[in-house]
């Protein structure tokens, strides 16, 4: 009788304790959105389909694959899924609009075709959507694309993980003058450990690549560095994570804060800093803050290592829509649609101002014969066609382009067959946004 009466009280405690937990789910939903990001793996029958044709995680981003692999990309790798919140944004048709096959351009060879040739045959672009005052001025799809493919942002998400960092930094968590190694002891010892968080979002970090052979990046980012982030799925190593590739970054290539010099690592030591700044996980911390507060319409991805650190330089994918929708938080001071301060203004607006410092970095950069402007936390702020946009580019043609005055944005993906092109840069910065931008009626 004892037995029976002790079982049945734990049997109502367990009932209780499970209803407890239910109703403290239910309230963290309400407070917090439908869900919290989670971990997931490659998908293991997607990799079986494609080993026959010799794709695999080894070499899944050859230029040569782009026009498949640069779509639904985490598929590919272990990723996080980044959940939307619950009011999405609208998007109301504008009573403007654009016809790409009425505007006549040129391509660098000076063979004059219209607009739409230009990007669908010559630029390899796959989907666009652009904006105005908020309101959808144009949208296309090609490649087997729609509205709820989600593609690789490449370098276009580094401004988003700039952004993030911007609300910390406004949250109180951290100051960007600020030296790395009090968030990175690892870095210790090193070129850019004692030298402000600033020249590392400004990419002015002064450090040189370690390895002897270039990888498929070439001055970008080391092979080395790729395999510790597990960019092409968890290689023979003894580096795990950006954490372990940083001591070894102990030679200069240019004095600290005087050049402007790209490499992706720069990005991934960002996201590093904002994670232990805030004592949270990176993919949690840009879900609550950005994800689900800024009215996006779909859940996005984001690529991680074997540690579950996220590749914050490039590893991100999304709908069309909402890379559209960030540029318009972007265009709009850092507000959403429905007003509610996402970003912080000072951050764009310093941005957009840019300084002495930025702008001399700039003209000893590769990039100065580009076009005038600066690079800083992230952004390219470049003079096109006489006006100041703000720029996030990734290679192979991903790119958001704002224009703050007439609240313009043109997002756009691709898979242009070179990764780093002058030719891919001068015709999307020197004809189509601006031939985007003036067809607008």
């Amino acid at each position: 009788m004892f037995f029976q009466f002790y079982y049945l009280l734990n049997l109502r405690n367990e009932v209780f304790m499970k209803k407890s937990i239910v109703a403290l789910s239910l309230a963290l939903t309400t407070v917090f959105g439908a869900q919290a990001a989670t971990y997931h793996g490659p998908d293991k029958a997607y990799l079986e389909q494609l080993a026959p044709n010799g794709i695999t995680q080894a070499n899944w981003d050859d230029a040569e694959y782009g026009s498949m692999m640069y779509i639904d990309s985490h598929k590919i790798s272990d990723h996080a899924k980044i959940y939307k919140g619950d009011n999405g944004r609208s998007f109301d048709k504008s009573d403007k609009s654009i016809d790409l096959n009425a505007i006549m351009v040129a391509d660098i060879d000076g063979v004059p075709l219209p607009l739409n040739d230009l990007l669908r045959d010559r630029l390899f672009n796959r989907s666009m959507v652009v904006l105005q005052d908020g309101k959808m001025v144009h949208e296309h799809y090609w490649s087997g694309t729609n509205k709820e493919t989600l593609q690789l942002t490449w370098s276009a998400g580094k401004s988003m993980t700039s952004s993030l960092l911007a609300i910390a930094v406004e949250e109180g968590y951290l100051k960007m003058t600020d030296p790395v190694e009090k968030y990175v002891p690892e870095a210790k010892g090193t070129v850019l450990g004692a030298y402000p968080i600033q020249y590392v979002a400004d990419m002015r970090s002064g450090f040189a690549l370690i390895d002897k052979v270039k990888s498929q990046y070439g001055d970008d980012w080391d092979a080395s560095m790729e395999d510790a982030i597990s960019w092409h799925g968890d290689v023979e190593t003894d580096w795990v994570g950006i954490k372990d590739y940083t001591p070894h970054l102990t030679k200069l290539s240019y004095k600290q804060g005087e050049k402007f010099e790209y490499h992706s690592y720069n990005t991934e030591l960002l996201g590093l800093i904002t994670s232990r700044a805030i004592g949270k996980t990176w993919v949690d911390y840009f879900e609550e803050k950005i994800w689900k507060q800024g009215q996006f319409n779909s859940d996005t991805t984001i690529m991680v290592d074997r540690e579950k650190t996220p590749i914050t330089s490039g590893a991100l994918t999304m709908t069309t829509r909402d890379f559209a929708t960030m540029g318009d938080i972007w265009a709009y001071d850092g507000k959403n649609q429905a007003g509610k301060q996402i970003i912080p203004k000072a951050f764009l607006d310093n941005v957009l101002a840019g300084n002495d410092e930025v702008r001399s970095a700039w003209t000893k950069g590769k990039e100065a014969e580009l076009a005038d402007g600066w690079y800083i936390d992230q952004f390219r702020v470049l003079n096109l066609g006489g006006e100041q946009w703000l720029i996030a580019v990734g290679v192979h043609g991903q790119i958001i382009a704002v224009n703050q005055e007439s609240k313009t944005v043109i997002a756009m993906f691709g898979n242009y067959n070179v990764g780093h092109s002058a030719r891919m840069a001068i015709d999307y910065f020197h004809t189509v946004i601006p031939a985007i931008k003036a067809g607008i009626k």
